[in-house]
């Protein structure tokens, strides 16, 4: 199915969805939320001319979420991203009209996690005290210099963990809006299932069982998929409509890497991997063809230390929802995008990490929904900063000479 007729059905099944919901819905609790003003810092990257914006710049830890999640408010106006500002680590966003950053729980609430956003509204789906909650964010940006804008949230519990279980890993959405992905620990067992929720009733159906689960992810295109990780094949992916019965999206073979996988357009998904030690190419896999092709390759040659292949080969990698892009980002930091019609490499902006210490953030590179922007983590200042980087202009042109 092309992907306009997609994007077609899934804009009424969300109006069809979305009318009658949100007026209907139990908000249990309001708050305004506290605004600060902007730090953020704009400037024009030295390797490609792009449009690099530091959100935040400040001592503080700041990490955009994870790189498959969703951070963006559907129409751009609030990207949200976990701080330790306040000397806990909690939810903030940051306003790129005004460039305020928004402190999104008042401080005698438990700091919320597992969070994403809604993929067509500014609805945001996260957890606290083991509960899921959706929020409904209202924006009202500032008119004048002199002025701050409004941010306020409403809030509704969706569903509590059953006894004797607790959440984990991040929510993901399904594609028709309508639920959520988790996985559920067991208190008395090495049990863990993978679950939906119901976003409107809180019902909670168990989709598939194991033991070490990890990387649930909604198919945010297919509502009938979700994909997993496990051993010894990494890669997996649930039909939702036949529970317990899971399939190999790869058949890993000994020695090979294989990680960090995510949903693309018409049932794809970006993964990185290679045979080699140290070696790690941007594949795409195709679930209706059953093939997989280097979208963005990696490098290897003898003599060269882990340190110099680290600069050339590819950790995370995430497609953009027009189908035309995928991202990816490395050890160093470097952020790459590869044209998904010719498998063209560019970077796109480098050294947003400083090799070798595994305890500092990877850029977890992911897309804004228009296509246009990628958000990533950066140590480039010497701490982390959210950061967004905008594809030139000239790059929409698959033949244009750099």
């Amino acid at each position: 199915m092309k992907i306009e007729h997609l994007g077609l059905i899934f804009l009424v099944t969300w109006l069809c969805f979305a009318c009658g919901t949100e007026e209907n819905q139990n908000w249990q609790s309001q708050w305004n939320c506290e605004v600060f003003p902007p730090e953020h810092e704009i400037a024009e990257d030295t390797t490609s001319g792009a449009k690099i914006v530091f959100a935040t710049t400040s001592a503080s830890k700041d990490v955009n979420f994870y790189f498959d999640l969703n951070c963006w408010s559907a129409d751009l106006s609030l990207l949200a991203f976990y701080s330790d500002r306040t000397g806990r680590n909690e939810l903030f966003g940051y306003l790129p009209e005004t460039g305020e950053l928004v402190r999104l729980q008042p401080p005698d609430q438990t700091p919320a996690g597992n969070a994403t956003v809604d993929y067509q509204t500014h609805d945001l789906y996260c957890v606290k005290n083991n509960i899921a909650y959706q929020w409904h964010l209202t924006i009202e940006l500032a008119q004048k210099a002199d002025e701050k804008s409004r941010v306020s949230i409403r809030e509704r519990e969706i569903s509590a963990a059953p006894q004797g279980t607790s959440f984990f890993m991040g929510f993901t959405e399904s594609g028709d809006g309508r639920s959520l992905s988790a996985g559920l620990l067991y208190s008395n067992s090495e049990q863990q299932d993978i679950i939906s929720i119901d976003i409107i009733s809180g019902e909670i159906k168990t989709l598939f069982t194991g033991k070490r689960l990890s990387h649930v992810q909604f198919n945010k295109y297919n509502v009938n998929l979700l994909r997993y990780s496990d051993s010894p094949h990494r890669m997996w992916y649930i039909d939702v409509r036949q529970p317990g019965v899971s399939h190999k999206l790869h058949l890993q073979e000994p020695g090979e890497l294989v990680t960090h996988e995510d949903w693309w357009v018409n049932d794809q998904m970006t993964f990185c991997g290679a045979y080699r030690k140290e070696e790690s190419h941007v594949k795409v896999i195709d679930l209706a063809t059953q093939t997989t092709r280097i979208i963005g390759a990696g490098s290897w040659w003898p003599d060269k230390s882990p340190r110099e292949l680290a600069e050339y080969n590819w950790w995370h990698a995430s497609g953009s929802k027009d189908g035309r892009w995928v991202a990816a980002d490395n050890w160093w930091g470097h952020i790459a995008i590869m044209d998904g019609r010719t498998a063209h490499l560019r970077l796109l902006t480098k050294n947003h990490r400083p090799y070798g210490d595994v305890r500092i953030e990877h850029p977890h590179v992911g897309w804004a929904p228009d296509s246009k922007s990628v958000e990533f983590t950066s140590h480039k200042k010497g701490n982390a900063d959210v950061c967004i980087a905008y594809l030139p202009e000239k790059w929409e042109n698959p033949f244009k000479e750099e």
